[in-house]
């Protein structure tokens, strides 16, 4: 389920999966500012409010392609660490590795939400922050 706040934000309703089935419920906002030439900006709300809220943020372990981190120095509303994710060239602090980068006209929002998706499920997800 997504829905559109705007031409540049879409808010789309994840799941993830525990290891014992469990399925917990989360609401990702996704900013388009600096779409295509940059993938979209992503963080996790309160799906009441809408509002940035680290306690409403997945957790995940024993990924090498991507880490959660509600909060994170300077980022404004925490940092999605996967090169599929805006924050990742911001605040992310890692060298840009050919082929492992976003590149226009290639990678669309699926790659982001593949990503997400690929770490809402097992092995990875182990549950929420809250």
């Amino acid at each position: 389920m997504w829905e559109e706040e705007s031409a540049l934000v879409t808010y789309l309703a994840l799941m993830g999966q525990r290891a014992n089935r469990v399925v917990d419920r989360y609401m990702a906002r996704f900013s388009f500012v600096y779409y295509p030439d940059w993938p979209p900006s992503v963080t996790f709300v309160d799906p009441t409010t809408r509002v940035y809220a680290p306690s409403w943020w997945p957790r995940i372990n024993n990924s090498d392609r991507m880490a959660l981190h509600p909060v994170y120095g300077d980022a404004p509303a925490g940092l999605v660490c996967n090169s599929m994710f805006f924050e990742f060239y911001f605040w992310g602090g890692h060298p840009r590795v050919t082929g492992q980068c976003w590149e226009k006209n290639r990678h669309t929002m699926a790659a982001t939400v593949a990503e997400l998706q690929i770490h809402l499920s097992q092995p990875y997800y182990i549950g929420p922050s809250q």
